[in-house]
């Protein structure tokens, strides 16, 4: 099914080089290995978030920012941002910065 700008209202999305390669060093670090989780933002809605990569909003296995937040199992777990790749952890409902994830 497409909307109506002719887009597939469900797509799996082209990441850029630097994105993929970054997906694949967090799954190698020991947080990642621990069981740390890690939220990717969405690349098409700042508002929504996944586990498994960035991805479109319309994905199955997407949530809102405030689902995100406001569930205490994901204290402690990071959050990446899809257009800076920006690092960040979740404390106490709140995303806090962590730190640039391009070093």
């Amino acid at each position: 099914m497409k909307n109506r700008m002719n887009v597939p209202e469900t797509y799996e999305p082209v990441l850029p080089g630097k994105v993929k390669a970054h997906i694949e060093k967090k799954k190698e670090t020991p947080a990642a290995q621990e069981g740390q989780t890690i939220w990717y933002q969405c690349v098409d809605d700042r508002k929504f978030w996944a586990k498994e990569g960035h991805k479109s909003c319309e994905q199955d296995g997407t949530f809102s920012l405030e689902n995100v937040l406001t569930n205490p199992d994901n204290d402690g777990a990071l959050m990446v941002t899809f257009q800076d790749n920006r690092l960040f952890k979740i404390q106490d409902g709140t995303m806090l910065p962590s730190q640039t994830t391009d070093n």
